[in-house]
C-alpha cells in the first residue's frame, strides 16, 4: 500500500512538472487594477502691460485609479525567457481641478470618463533556482502603445507606455493532450504613461496589479 501511494505521488509529481515545462504558448486573460496618477499641473495667466505676468487661475490634472481588462498570448523561447504580446482597456476617469480664481471663485474639478487602449508586448524571465511544479515566479519588462480617446470618442490622443514588474503563475491543472495546463497568473507592475491626455511632459507612473486565467498549449 504504501508502495502503491508512493508511485501514485511521484507520477503526480511529474504530471505537474511535465505541465509546468511542457507546451510553448500560453493564452491568458483577467482583470486589473492601475492605481491613480498626476498627469501635471499648470496656470493660466495673461500678460500685463508692463509685460509681466498674471495669473488668473491654476490647475492641476489626474488619471484616477479604475479597472482594466487585459489579454496576453505568450511564447516560450528558452527554458526561462518568453515573450508575449498584451491588449488592454480601461475606462478611468479625467480630473481637473482648478484653484485659485483671481476672481475668488470656489473651486471647481472637472471630471470625465475616458476609454484607454493599451497594445504592446513583454519579454518575461521565469527566475531560476525558485521554480516548483505548480508555482513560477517570473519578472517582465514590456511597452508599447497607448491610445486614449475622450469627448465622447470623438478626440483621440496616443502616446506611448511602459511596465516593470513581476509575479507568479500557478499551475491549475496538468494534461497529455494538445491543451497542456490550465493555471492562474497574478502581476504586480509600474506602469508608465507618456503623452496622451497629459498636461504637462514626461512620463508618469501609477501601480498596478492584476490576476488572469491562463491556459497552456
Amino acid at each position: 500500500m504504501i508502495v502503491f501511494c508512493g508511485a501514485a505521488a511521484a507520477r503526480g509529481a511529474a504530471a505537474q512538472t511535465a505541465g509546468a515545462e511542457a507546451g510553448r504558448f500560453d493564452v491568458s486573460g483577467g482583470v486589473s487594477w492601475i492605481g491613480q496618477t498626476s498627469i501635471g499641473a499648470s496656470d493660466a495667466g495673461e500678460t500685463t502691460p508692463s509685460n509681466g505676468s498674471l495669473r488668473i487661475f491654476s490647475t492641476s490634472s489626474d488619471l484616477g485609479a479604475a479597472p482594466a481588462v487585459d489579454l496576453r498570448v505568450g511564447v516560450r523561447l528558452a527554458r526561462a525567457i518568453g515573450v508575449e504580446a498584451e491588449a488592454a482597456y480601461g475606462r478611468p476617469e479625467l480630473r481637473v481641478a482648478v484653484s485659485g480664481d483671481i476672481e475668488n471663485a470656489a473651486p471647481t474639478t472637472a471630471v470625465e470618463k475616458i476609454q484607454e487602449y493599451m497594445i504592446g508586448g513583454a519579454v518575461v524571465w521565469r527566475v531560476p533556482g525558485v521554480q516548483r511544479p505548480r508555482l513560477a515566479p517570473f519578472v517582465a519588462v514590456g511597452g508599447g502603445y497607448l491610445r486614449q480617446l475622450h469627448d465622447r470618442a470623438l478626440l483621440a490622443q496616443t502616446g506611448r507606455y511602459y511596465t516593470l514588474g513581476g509575479g507568479v503563475a500557478y499551475l491549475l491543472a496538468s494534461r497529455s493532450g494538445w491543451l497542456k495546463a490550465t493555471g492562474v497568473r497574478v502581476d504586480a507592475r509600474a506602469v508608465v504613461r507618456r503623452d496622451g491626455v497629459a498636461f504637462a511632459p514626461g512620463s508618469h507612473a501609477a501601480p498596478s496589479l492584476g490576476a488572469s486565467l491562463f491556459l497552456r498549449f
